[in-house]
């Protein structure tokens, strides 16, 4: 099962690479650099560098979690790859991260964007879920693109 065909609920997702553009953030200055980064990702043109595509469905992966959601993370910006030679070096300038292997809550963020993410991770935040801050991950797939839709999936690591 794609990480695309899971609507919301609770999914066990088998890891996966993203290659693609990346930076060290912390939630202070969080929405000034992810806001750089979404600019550079399509100024750029990010997804024609990417070697080995899958798709093109875009992923947001949030890793390297120095604590909780208050400390530093990175975020990269990028594209699901598969079959890289294990002594295949990333192009320049872009990053590889695996998105773990674990169990994940997916929640949907539907409407005006970037309103409708903001409220949904601003909930995640506040919510009772056990985050492994391990990996988490937004996938924006066909149905972000559609008008009036503009959803994107969230994907929160979480301890079972």
């Amino acid at each position: 099962m794609s990480a695309y065909e899971i609507k919301a609920g609770l999914a066990e997702i088998n890891g996966f690479d993203v290659i693609g553009i990346s930076i060290i953030t912390d939630r202070q200055s969080g929405a000034d650099d992810i806001n750089s980064l979404w600019e550079k990702f399509f100024q750029e043109q990010i997804g024609q560098k990417v070697p080995y595509k899958v798709n093109d469905m875009i992923y947001a992966v949030y890793s390297d979690y120095e604590g909780d959601h208050e400390q530093p993370y990175r975020l990269t910006i990028g594209y699901h790859v598969e079959g890289v030679p294990d002594n295949e070096e990333t192009p320049d300038s872009l990053f590889r991260v695996r998105i773990k292997d674990q169990s994940y809550a997916v929640l949907s963020a539907a409407g005006e964007q970037p309103s409708a993410l903001i409220e949904t991770w601003t909930a995640i935040w506040s919510s009772d879920l056990e985050r492994s801050y391990q990996t988490d991950f937004e996938l924006y797939g066909p149905r972000f693109f559609e008008d009036g839709v503009n959803e994107v999936l969230i994907h929160v690591g979480v301890e079972v």
